[in-house]
Parts: structure tokens; C-alpha cells; sequence
């Protein structure tokens, strides 16, 4: 699991040309949206902001039956200025991508179409910032109390380690363990934390290399 970012991926075909589909992709996510683009030698990226969240949207644009087809892999930063998002409550992201496949496919019709104003881009439907705000406070209480559940775990294992007295809180109340099994305990624990540490901090050298 990828604890630095969230993973959403769609795709559609349009009945279009590539240089069509191409120009209509970039000119949702440019003009409608703001984002930055880039391109790549199988479509383009664009890099922005979802929701007080950073995230960057991978476009593959590749041949298929009917037409080509639009390839969306979204990343989407998890800590942001709305909460922690440990997971897409509500389907928020997969609607966003959506809006953004119904936009393609407004600007290739659009495209296509000869007679009609092709000057002005479709409003993408602004998104519900109300609930999301709610989701993600929910989704930051719960992550905040866990972290203080295994803080203090992680805590209690030092303690036990040291002393030989590992006390760990669980539904039932709080569990005892004295001894050599106390001490066994609580490396595992501190082991596990090492590992969990160590996985995010290799998440994050790993997006510093990639850009």
C-alpha cells in the first residue's frame, strides 16, 4: 500500500482522430482546470491541486477498436491541506476523473461538429466541497486517533523493553505481559513501527528521484 499517495485509475474511447482526442484532453485539464501540463511521448501529465490536495494525473492516449482511448492514471497526495485521505470516501476522486472524460468527450463532439460554437469550454460541475470537507475531517479524527493509539503503544513497548513490562491497550481493557514474553513483545512492536517508518520515508525518496 502506498501511504504518500492515493491510486485512481479510468479510462474511455472516443471515436476521434489522436490529434483530436489529444488537443481536447489538454485543453480540459490547461483551461478548464488551471493544471500544469506536460508532455510525454504517450500523451501528457498535468500536475495541480484537487481538493487541497496535490495531485498529478498521467494521460496515455493509445489506439483501440472504435476510436482512441484515454488512459487517466491519478495520484493523488494523501496528507493535504483537507486532512489526511486514507481512503476516496464517497467516490470524490472517481467522479473528478469522470468529469473529466465527460469534458473530453464535450470538446471532441465539439471537434467534430462542424456549425457549432466551439469557443467556449463545458463547466465542469463544481465539486462538493461541503461534504468533501466533512469526509475528510472524519478520515483526519480517525487517522489522529489511531496515530495516538500506536504512539502510546509504541510507548508502552519501550517501556517493556526495557523493563520487562509491556502494557498494551485493546478493546478488552489493557493487556499485561511480564517477562521474557514482555520483552519479545515489545521488539516485535518497535520492529514493526521501524518497518512502517522506514516504508514512508522510501515512498518519499522515491517521488524526489522520479522528479
Amino acid at each position: 500500500m502506498d501511504w504518500k499517495y492515493k491510486h485512481f485509475h479510468q479510462e474511455r474511447v472516443f471515436p476521434a482522430e489522436r490529434d483530436v482526442v489529444l488537443e481536447a484532453a489538454r485543453r480540459v485539464m490547461a483551461e478548464s482546470l488551471g493544471w500544469k501540463i506536460t508532455d510525454t511521448p504517450e500523451g501528457f501529465t498535468a500536475e495541480g491541486f484537487s481538493f487541497f490536495h496535490e495531485a498529478i494525473a498521467n494521460f496515455q492516449i493509445q489506439s483501440a477498436t472504435g476510436g482512441m482511448r484515454v488512459a487517466i492514471e491519478l495520484r493523488v497526495r494523501r496528507a493535504g491541506g483537507a486532512g489526511f485521505m486514507l481512503f476516496d470516501v464517497g467516490g470524490y476522486y472517481n467522479i473528478q476523473i469522470g468529469k473529466w472524460l465527460d469534458g473530453i468527450q464535450w470538446s471532441v463532439h465539439q471537434k467534430l461538429t462542424p456549425g457549432q460554437d466551439q469557443t467556449t469550454s463545458p463547466p465542469l460541475p463544481a465539486p462538493n466541497k461541503g461534504a468533501a470537507c466533512l469526509f475528510n475531517g472524519c478520515l483526519a479524527f480517525i487517522v489522529v486517533t489511531f496515530g495516538l493509539y500506536f504512539l502510546i503503544n509504541f510507548i508502552c513497548a519501550v517501556v517493556g523493553l526495557i523493563t520487562g513490562n509491556l502494557y498494551l491497550l485493546g478493546r478488552g481493557g489493557t493487556l499485561t505481559i511480564h517477562g521474557i514474553r514482555a520483552r519479545i513483545m515489545s521488539v516485535l512492536i518497535l520492529l514493526f513501527a521501524v518497518f512502517i517508518g522506514w516504508r514512508i520515508k522510501r515512498s518519499g525518496t522515491r517521488r524526489l528521484t522520479i522528479k
